[in-house]
């Protein structure tokens, strides 16, 4: 009995693996790109044991049925390699768009080669050759089969470069399964190449089975034994495009001419276009003729030049108008090419809005309160001193008291603008000295009263001024409320790489609804501060990096715990 050539012998070993890899896949059916995948091995499997059978038979009947057979086999394995290849990186919908056709395919093949007797497109001259032993065939291929046959390699082809492009954009996570599955196709790829031009070494065999061999050998290694549809770079492609399109601000990506490559959802809202109108628009374009004027940079990849000097646009949309903070990031390809920017545009219309009224009424208020409190108070201390009747003078004493105060809570608000806005310093600061000057400042011995400083050697790395504020806002207020003659013990210690600064009174305590409100943080009309000690001591706090804790037992004792180190300060 003569021995099994070769060829059809690796043509059904290479069935036999595509069954097993198919069975140990199944698993997956789930997954990204799973189907199509296991589509392409079963019609790589027909595809090898037709082949591998008719290299074996003689009849030429049942030759050309198989060779019909292969043909189709052929065509599926690379439609569907393809298929697989854009849905496992993520590019399912276009697959999704044609699935039909790609699912035609091996048919239509299949049937222009069962019906080629009747029509002969595919070819001509079909006859059975002996050859090293093998049941080959020869025929004369039409042009309409050579494109068929070259258009069906070339969808394996595509579909590598696609896993390549997965190596490029992904790094590592992927990179040995995508190798290894693009460079499995390379075997049967040049065989049939080489048996369609005539340039294999036995031009009447189609060795692309036998090449399935080393194919699936690869396939193994990147599906059983690294886990390739357990990571697949479908969930990172998804991500990237849902983190731009569900973003609730708009987002604009633009090349590096500026011109618009791609928005999200938002974006073509608050700009009131599509996306279809967007595309290769100019950015100023898109933003309106008022915002096209804008910086230009020296190095585009810094993102100089992108938007404007200020980094805000206003954009106007029929009757509306609206602010955007605007942040332009570079884009750089895998090469470290600058080839774009991602520009996100931060609705601040409100913010802005709030700020400039706020600002408004600060101004005015500070304004009024400082001069016309001052007025007040003058013509109030005048006219007590002119009348004669007690309950009048004690009436006028009284307004002037509260316009006092009214002006002294115009400063206040003063200082915590200053707190709130000043640029952080950081500078080392003795705390012993601070607290003292906190206390010389705050006491001048009229008051019935008394303060101590017990701060022996501790320092700070803090922004002093901001330090010394908060001090002094909680000393005056425990001066104010802790009763007639309070006794007040500025204190400090280290803790851990911290420093805690702590004002203690023996007073009654501070009211739960003072308390509340630095708790809740913000004021409402049931429930509210006297004064804004407490606030200025907390966004001074925050303003140093730390924090305030108030404890009311056995008196009040507020604590400013601030970090300590050679680090920024953060405002």
């Amino acid at each position: 009995m003569a021995p099994v050539p070769w060829p059809a012998v690796a043509s059904l070993l290479a069935a036999g693996g595509t069954v097993l890899l198919v069975r140990y896949l199944w698993r997956y059916r789930d997954k990204p790109g799973a189907d199509w995948f296991l589509a392409s091995l079963s019609f790589q499997t027909v595809w090898s044991v037709a082949y591998g059978v008719a290299l074996l038979t003689f009849a030429e009947p049942i030759r050309w049925a198989l060779e019909v057979v292969s043909w189709a086999a052929m065509a599926g394995t690379g439609v569907y390699f393809l298929a697989f290849a854009l849905a496992y990186t993520g590019r399912g919908t276009i697959v999704d768009r044609w699935w039909r056709g790609v699912a035609a395919f091996p048919l239509l093949i299949g049937l222009i080669g069962a019906t080629n007797p009747l029509h002969g497109l595919a070819w001509t001259d079909f006859a059975v050759v002996p050859v090293a032993g093998m049941a080959g065939a020869t025929y004369d291929m039409r042009l309409w089969a050579v494109v068929a046959a070259t258009a069906g390699v070339s969808l394996i082809a595509v579909g590598s470069l696609v896993l390549f492009d997965t190596v490029v954009s992904y790094g590592p996570l992927y990179r040995r399964e995508a190798i290894a599955v693009g460079l499995s196709t390379i075997p049967p790829v040049v065989a049939v190449l080489g048996w369609l031009y005539g340039a294999g070494p036995i031009p009447e065999v189609n060795l692309a089975t036998a090449a399935f061999v080393p194919h699936v050998a690869l396939d193994a290694y990147a599906f059983a034994r690294s886990d390739m549809f357990e990571f697949h770079p479908a969930t990172r492609r998804a991500g990237e495009r849902a983190a731009i399109d569900d973003l609730g601000a708009p987002v604009v990506i633009v090349d590096e001419q500026r011109r618009v490559v791609t928005l999200n959802g938002a974006a073509e809202t608050a700009f009131g276009v599509t996306k279809a109108a967007a595309l290769t628009r100019p950015l100023d374009a898109l933003l309106g003729e008022e915002d096209a004027d804008s910086a230009s940079g020296d190095d585009p990849a810094a993102g100089e030049g992108v938007i404007g000097a200020d980094d805000v646009v206003t954009v106007r949309d029929g009757g509306r108008q609206r602010i955007y903070a605007v942040t332009a990031t570079p884009l750089s390809d895998a090469g470290g090419t600058h080839v774009g920017h991602t520009v996100v545009f931060q609705d601040v219309t409100d913010e802005r809005r709030r700020e400039q009224r706020l600002d408004v009424l600060n101004r005015v208020l500070r304004h009024n309160l400082r001069n016309d409190m001052t007025v007040v108070q003058g013509f109030t201390e005048a006219a007590a001193e002119r009348v004669d009747d007690d309950e009048v003078r004690s009436m006028l004493d009284r307004a002037a008291s509260k316009s006092t105060e009214l002006a002294a809570l115009g400063e206040k608000a003063r200082t915590v603008e200053r707190v709130i806005d000043s640029d952080p310093r950081s500078d080392r600061v003795a705390v012993d000295d601070l607290l003292a000057e906190v206390r010389d400042e705050h006491v001048d011995g009229s008051e019935d009263g008394t303060v101590t400083v017990d701060a022996p050697d501790v320092a700070v790395t803090t922004d002093p001024a901001v330090l010394q504020v908060v001090v002094g806002a909680l000393l005056e207020n425990a001066l104010e409320h802790a009763g007639e003659a309070p006794t007040v013990e500025l204190s400090a210690e280290r803790r851990d790489g911290e420093v805690a600064v702590a004002v203690a009174d023996d007073g009654p305590g501070v009211p739960d609804h003072e308390l509340a409100v630095l708790t809740a943080g913000a004021e409402s009309a049931l429930e509210h501060g006297s004064g804004l000690g407490l606030w200025l001591a907390d966004w001074g706090a925050t303003a140093l990096g730390g924090d305030i804790v108030v404890d009311t037992a056995g008196g009040t004792t507020a604590t400013i715990t601030v970090p300590d180190g050679e680090r920024p300060v953060d405002a």
